[in-house]
């Protein structure tokens, strides 16, 4: 029989590890080309100005509580921040299609496929989990 007592008792399986370690690299990696060269990363930015800079900053401010709640071997912590990080890519891209940002349309499908889908399975991982 597979009984859940005989195994070891695992922080997170290997594929939640990818799909947190995704959203702390790749959020890191384009907020830090925002800030060294934001034209290069948002249409029609050529210097970094406050809207940019919020940016920014929400974008770190979501790694480092991913990190934090990984240092803390806490699920909950990356249930919550999760959570956040899904509604603030969700909202981007309403904002995307809403606001008819041709510029960023074209990123709408990265976003979906490296963050917000694997962001939404590990959210009901850890539902679960919390059940």
């Amino acid at each position: 029989m597979n009984d859940t007592s005989d195994q070891p008792n695992k922080f997170l399986p290997i594929w939640v590890w990818i799909v947190v370690l995704v959203q702390i690299l790749l959020v890191l990696f384009f907020s830090v080309g925002t800030a060294l060269s934001p034209a290069d990363f948002i249409p029609d930015a050529s210097e970094l100005t406050y809207v940019t800079q919020l940016y920014i900053t929400r974008n770190v401010t979501i790694a480092l509580g991913i990190i934090v709640a990984l240092l803390l071997k806490s699920h909950k912590g990356l249930l919550t921040v999760l959570v956040v990080r899904v509604l603030t890519d969700v909202a981007d891209v309403i904002s995307v299609y809403a606001m008819d940002v041709d510029e960023i349309k074209s990123s709408v499908p990265m976003v979906l496929i490296l963050l917000i889908i694997p962001a939404s399975l590990a959210i009901g991982y850890f539902w679960k989990k919390k059940n």
